[in-house]
């Protein structure tokens, strides 16, 4: 784009000075680049809207708002909003009618994708670029793509009425209003430059000064390492859950009982999310307010936005409806004092490492501008009807969304790609959603007792930095799958049992289920391995094994199961394939210990449950030398020797490692790290004698919070590695064969 500096100003164009944020902006577009910084909108036109009758409103807009005629440059080190007299603006006319039908939705959404991220030149007015796409003669689809030093969300709403209601005047015949409105965007700016210099903010300044200081962003452990400088965000993973229709209410009701907003329980949710994930007890997060208390400034188009930033203590002996109170009073101070602008605010807090004060963010409408078709009225040719937007970029490592839409309240995250791997993008979705209800239905009580939050386990750092991320769309390579699906009983008429395994061990389980239940082994590993798995997460090895599976059975139903870290893995399969409307009547778990129980205790704990297991280590050799099988030198002499290093290990034949062995090895490494959030099928546990009891060794082995749907333990008399000999298996098969 150049310097600034050096451009000449427009002819007749007038210079005002602009607001922080606009500054603010400005200067982020150098520093890191556009990405981020375009407000995309896409509207679905119904029935027939001419070219020029959309062009002609268009214009009609920018007439009316100087800043839609607005470009930007530095005077004398300041940057400047140089109005023009006027600007022309043209509406990109795209045919698609020519493509075959069903492609014509797919090429839109490509150049709405495209247009999104394309940057806009902050000194070339106007900043914004528009387009309407043809997909039939009474269908099609408008974007308008605007800059943000330009536009805000509630600009959004009052562009796309004005916009509507402009085309329609022209469709009819009739000029549009183009009367400018009493209150400019420049005087907004310099109204809003008097206020900071008038002493009118010092009591916002002194809360925001008592709040922040000390205060540091919570940031939540990424995938990847953050690099030293900010991130440019260029790529985001967004991912988006409805709501039933019945939760939503609750969550109304909920706040009207508890005198408490919407705003301030999805706060205490969010912030109830992070503490969990992080295990911080003071979480640090974003918001944004429309800072339009002037009556005059709610028909303004131009970036009036405010940030404001939440500090939540986070005791865990606090009730859940004492939480939602702390959180919706410290929401409605903020919102108290939310005329300062945050640039001035975050100065006041504590600048770790020079990273921003807001590593996560948080945006809510109750109202989402031309989301219904109510639009179109009877008397117009043509209806409006908002499309979901697609991203420029993200400015916070992860922004969470609740918007309300006509089919319910929307949870969205948008999280940047470069940290964030999207199943950690959608499991922290699915915890924030859960906390949301938790609060919303839950009994009252503190927040250490309650089971479904403590379901969300705390995620460990990230990566080593370096580690390339995953690419999207390149899974885990399935070589030959006809070499490691073994079938038995195909022709049963029972649902089929689908288990994984790295050995095969479930013959007599097969046996013993009878023919009347199909049974399919699935050996995981490669069988040209070993092959480079580094780079995948657990959640990538469950999407193997769940193509695996599909590849094995189409389509459901299926019961799942797996041995020791296979029991997780054919867990988080169930979780993947259920998310993608297949059926999966139970998960069979057998000896497997629950994801993050053992790594989420704490050091003390880890500490005395080594002990616990290393003195269990030792009471079996002791049994051994009271049956004659090792003898006293064995029991005790050797070991202690070996163990100051006096003994040489006595030589022996290497054990060679067994086929598969290596695909373990990456197993129980990337299941250190797997976090999940509940499962709302079935799950059975069969639990073998070996694993011991007590406060360090779970009855339920850790699974009991992350399983949301029906669970059940049952004792099998087997040992570890002995549980599908003919005996156990039969008592397994027991529980099984009736389902």
């Amino acid at each position: 784009m150049g310097e600034y500096d050096d451009r000449l100003p427009a002819a007749d164009a007038q210079a005002f000075a602009c607001t922080m944020l606009q500054e603010r902006l400005f200067a982020q577009q150098h520093s890191r680049g556009p990405q981020g910084l375009n407000i995309a909108m896409r509207w679905l036109v119904t029935g027939a809207l001419s070219h020029a009758a959309a062009e002609g409103a268009l214009q009609a807009l920018v007439r009316r708002h100087e800043i839609l005629r607005t470009s930007f440059r530095e005077i004398d080190g300041r940057l400047a909003q140089e109005v023009h007299p006027s600007c022309p603006v043209k509406l990109n006319a795209i045919d698609l009618t020519a493509l075959p039908a069903e492609e014509r939705e797919s090429r839109a959404e490509e150049i709405a994708r495209a247009e999104a991220v394309a940057p806009i030149d902050p000194a070339v007015a106007p900043l914004l670029r528009a387009s309407l796409l043809q997909l039939a003669p009474d269908h099609g689809v408008l974007l308008l793509t605007l800059h943000s030093l330009i536009c805000d969300g509630w600009s959004t709403g009052l562009i796309v009425r004005e916009l509507r209601a402009a085309a329609q005047a022209i469709d009819d015949g009739r000029t549009p209003d183009a009367t400018p409105p009493d209150l400019q965007f420049a005087d907004y700016a310099a109204w809003q430059n008097e206020l900071l210099a008038s002493g009118e903010l010092d009591e916002a300044r002194a809360y925001w000064m008592r709040q922040l200081r000390g205060a540091s962003a919570t940031p939540v452990p990424a995938d990847y390492a953050l690099p030293a400088g900010p991130r440019p965000g260029e790529r985001s993973n967004i991912t988006s859950l409805l709501l039933p229709g019945e939760l939503s209410a609750a969550f109304e009701s909920f706040a009207r009982k508890h005198d408490a907003t919407l705003f301030g329980l999805a706060v205490a949710a969010l912030g109830l999310m992070l503490h969990r994930v992080t295990g911080s007890a003071e979480i640090v997060f974003g918001s944004q307010v429309a800072n339009r208390e002037q009556p005059e400034a709610a028909e303004l188009v131009g970036p009036t936005v405010n940030s404001i930033t939440l500090r939540l203590p986070v005791d865990d002996a606090t009730t859940l409806h004492g939480f939602v109170g702390v959180a919706n009073e410290r929401v409605q101070e903020a919102l108290r004092h939310q005329r300062l602008p945050f640039e001035i605010a975050e100065s006041f807090a504590a600048r770790r490492d020079g990273r921003p004060l807001h590593a996560v963010n948080l945006v809510l409408h109750r109202s989402y501008s031309g989301t219904t078709e109510t639009e179109r009225d009877g008397a117009g040719r043509f209806g409006l009807v908002s499309l979901p937007s697609f991203s420029s970029g993200t400015q916070w490592p992860l922004n969470f969304y609740m918007i309300s839409r006509d089919e319910g309240w929307r949870l969205s995250c948008e999280a940047d790609a470069g940290l964030y791997e999207p199943a950690t993008v959608k499991a922290l979705l699915d915890a924030w959603r859960l906390c949301l209800e938790t609060l919303a239905t839950a009994a009252d009580g503190p927040l250490v007792a309650n089971a479904a939050l403590a379901g969300i386990a705390a995620r460990s750092g990230p990566l080593p930095s370096g580690r390339p991320a995953v690419a999207r769309g390149e899974p885990i390579p399935v070589h030959e799958p006809e070499r490691q699906v073994v079938r038995f009983h195909e022709g049963g008429p029972r649902t089929p049992m689908i288990v994984l395994n790295n050995r095969s061990v479930y013959f007599q389980l097969a046996r013993q289920l009878g023919e009347q239940r199909p049974f399919t082994d699935i050996l995981m590993y490669h069988q040209d391995g070993p092959v480079d798995l580094d780079a995948y997460t657990f959640e990538d090895f469950g999407a193997y094994a769940a193509r695996l599976i599909r590849w094995a059975q189409p389509r459901g139903p299926y019961i799942l199961g797996g041995h020791c870290v296979y029991g997780v893995l054919a867990f988080e399969a169930a979780r993947q394939l259920t998310a993608m409307g297949e059926k999966v009547p139970l998960v069979a778990l057998f000896d497997s210990w629950g994801p993050g129980y053992r790594e989420t205790m704490s050091r003390w704990d880890r500490v005395l449950r080594r002990q616990q297991l290393r003195l269990d280590r030792y009471k079996n050799r002791v049994r051994q030398f009271r049956k004659g099988e090792v003898g006293l030198d064995e029991l005790v002499r050797k070991p202690v020797l070996y163990h100051l290093g006096l003994l040489p290990q006595e030589a022996g034949p290497t054990r060679q490692a067994l086929a598969g062995e290596w695909f373990d090895d990456y197993l129980y490494g990337k299941v250190a790290q797997y976090r999940p959030t509940p499962y709302a099928g079935d799950v059975v546990l069969f639990r073998s004698k070996e694993p011991l009891r007590g406060r360090l060794f779970d009855e339920h082995m850790g699974w009991k919070p992350l399983v949301a749907g029906k669970f059940a333990k049952v004792e099998v008399n087997s040992g570890h590695f002995d549980m599908f000999r003919e005996r156990p298996a039969a008592e397994i098969a027991t529980v099984l064969r009736p389902l």
